[in-house]
């Protein structure tokens, strides 16, 4: 009979631990190794580091201050959430926001960028889906604010604070705050230096600056649009025409 009951007690141990895998989805990416290198970051999560060029080149914004926000916001933690508030004797209280995921975005602002983008089936614990946000929210910053994409401390201060709180200049009495954004800065120059030497593709792209490029979308107030798409070649005819009418000019 205790051979029995015993049997029992391990089939439910079994089935329970079988069950709470399955609850808990695939097992997550632990973060890299080293977060203060990117070239680290690119070479130990390839997968993540081609979501965020795919997010860079979509939304026009320098992957470097992409990595820097998620670093600041998350140490590249899939599930990480903000501490909770004190909760009663032995039950703990509610986190201090909705934030959630690799981009700590909060549910009304994860809802409006569904919304804005028309994505369904988005993850805020799914890299590829968050590393977008920020490159979505980045240019919604620019567009509500002028910002260039060089602006890596602004940039945060908005994505912190929300537009409208970065209108209102609420971060100037948060020195906390004000720090955080400056660490952000000196992240996004310093991974923007390690992938100028890493990434033969990145260093292509960061070299278009210094030339000035045209802007993609010149509605916007754009300082300087990085990184920026190359133009298109222009035919060989079209060129010698051109250069005929310039030297009978």
């Amino acid at each position: 009979m205790k051979r029995i009951v015993l049997l029992l007690l391990l089939v439910a141990v079994l089935s329970g631990g079988v069950l709470y895998v399955a609850l808990q989805g695939p097992e997550e990416l632990p973060p890299p190794s080293d977060l203060a290198d990117a070239c680290t970051i690119r070479d130990e999560r390839p997968g993540w580091y081609r979501a965020t060029r795919a997010a860079a080149r979509k939304w026009d914004v320098p992957p470097s201050t992409m990595l820097a926000i998620v670093w600041r916001e998350s140490a590249f933690r899939a599930q990480a959430r903000p501490p909770r508030r004190k909760g009663w004797w032995i039950f703990s209280g509610k986190p201090i926001s909705t934030a959630y995921g690799f981009s700590q975005a909060l549910d009304g602002t994860w809802g409006w960028y569904l919304d804005d983008t028309g994505a369904e089936d988005m993850r805020r614990d799914t890299y590829a889906h968050a590393i977008d946000f920020v490159g979505w929210y980045m240019d919604k910053s620019r567009e509500k604010l002028g910002f260039s994409g060089l602006d890596a401390r602004e940039h945060y201060l908005a994505y912190h604070q929300g537009h409208g709180g970065y209108r209102a200049g609420r971060w100037r009495r948060i020195g906390w705050l004000k720090k955080a954004a400056g660490d952000v800065e000196a992240r996004a120059r310093r991974y923007d230096e390690q992938l100028f030497d890493c990434d033969s593709l990145h260093a292509a792209e960061r070299s278009l600056r210094d030339s000035a490029p045209p802007r993609t979308n010149p509605r916007r107030n754009w300082n300087t649009p990085v990184p920026a798409r190359k133009p298109d070649p222009i035919p060989r005819v079209a060129s010698l025409d051109a250069e005929n009418r310039t030297a009978t000019d």
